[in-house]
């Protein structure tokens, strides 16, 4: 009886082993991206703030404070 079973099982435990993976992969992908995008973000709001406050130094003003709301 093992002999009729395992031939049938054997591929869908491997399928299940690569979907796995697959799914590892992808999520170590959207992981990378995530990373990537909120470092750009942060530059970009680090160089507006600095040319927000340069600007402000140079018409002699307080440097103005951006709402978080607008670049988080």
């Amino acid at each position: 009886m093992n002999q009729l079973v395992g031939p049938v099982f054997r591929p869908l435990a491997r399928w299940a082993q690569s979907s796995q993976q697959t799914a590892c992969r992808n999520a170590m992908v959207a992981s990378t991206a995530l990373a990537a995008t909120r470092r750009e973000r942060d530059e970009t709001q680090e160089y507006v703030e600095s040319t927000l406050a340069r600007r402000a130094r140079r018409a002699g003003a307080a440097p103005p404070s951006l709402p978080a709301a607008r670049l988080g």
